[in-house]
């Protein structure tokens, strides 16, 4: 069931894409990435039948995670965030995190549990770090639009009118980049631990890539949350915040979070 339900998502989202870049209905865009959200969250009901169970701290499942997050956050942004237009690329990123996901399932042998006693602190990491990938996901892609949109007006192209405006783009990139970065800090936080709580090292490669993105994204937060500052200038920080996260994660998943 897992990897039908999660299969099946990613293609929904491809669909998505797909009427989101040939210009279709945007309400009907929303109802297929929701229609995926929801095929993906009977998929992680799926990894508690398995046996042995999949713990959501494992790599493909924390992969879904994010896909679903970035989805479902998309989804229930408010209007005036001027998030709707972003649709193709939210379901883009969406299947390329739910498809990898399904990949790692059938190539890697997940981790059933994590160690004992470990339980709270792990699906909390994971929970928190995942949900400020997805908001920082958003931000990133608000980002980009602002960039889009501002280097549009100033070459007079026509492509720029299909973006939001300026004060909206620039708007949500403040509220999801806020609110990402504070999930972030959490997952950090909780990462910390439940590194201790195993008598663990807490100063692997694991924490300190992330705390390298964490310090990364110090710089357009403080330009945004604290000086107050608008424009291009904290959107190019933003996105590139934004890739040296994803890499950062991908990099400790693959060579390893050990010491």
């Amino acid at each position: 069931m897992t990897l039908v339900a999660h299969g099946f998502a990613g293609a929904l989202y491809l669909f998505a894409a797909f009427l989101g870049w040939n210009r279709r209905n945007p309400s009907s865009i929303r109802f297929v990435v929701a229609f995926a959200a929801l095929l993906q969250a009977i998929g992680f009901f799926g990894f508690h039948l398995q046996q042995p169970q999949i713990s959501p701290a494992t790599f493909p499942a924390a992969l879904s995670l994010i896909g679903w997050g970035i989805a479902l956050a998309w989804l229930v942004a408010p209007r005036r965030l001027g998030l709707r237009s972003s649709g193709p690329w939210v379901a883009t990123i969406a299947a390329g995190f739910t498809i990898a996901a399904v990949l790692e399932l059938q190539l890697a042998a997940p981790r059933a549990d994590p160690p004992q006693g470990a339980g709270i602190w792990s699906h909390a990491h994971v929970l928190l770090g995942t949900a400020g990938f997805s908001l920082l996901a958003l931000a990133s892609l608000a980002g980009l639009g602002y960039l889009a949109k501002q280097r549009g007006l100033k070459g007079r192209k026509p492509w720029h009118q299909g973006l939001p405006a300026l004060e909206s783009l620039d708007h949500a990139e403040h509220v999801t980049l806020a609110l990402g970065f504070a999930l972030l800090t959490l997952g950090v936080a909780t990462g910390f631990a439940w590194s201790v709580s195993q008598q663990l090292d807490p100063w692997n490669r694991h924490t300190l890539f992330l705390l390298a993105a964490w310090g990364v994204y110090l710089v357009p937060v403080g330009a945004r949350v604290l000086r107050q500052q608008r424009g291009p200038w904290p959107a190019r920080g933003v996105v590139l915040g934004f890739v040296f996260l994803a890499c950062s994660y991908i990099g400790i998943n693959l060579i390893g979070a050990g010491s």
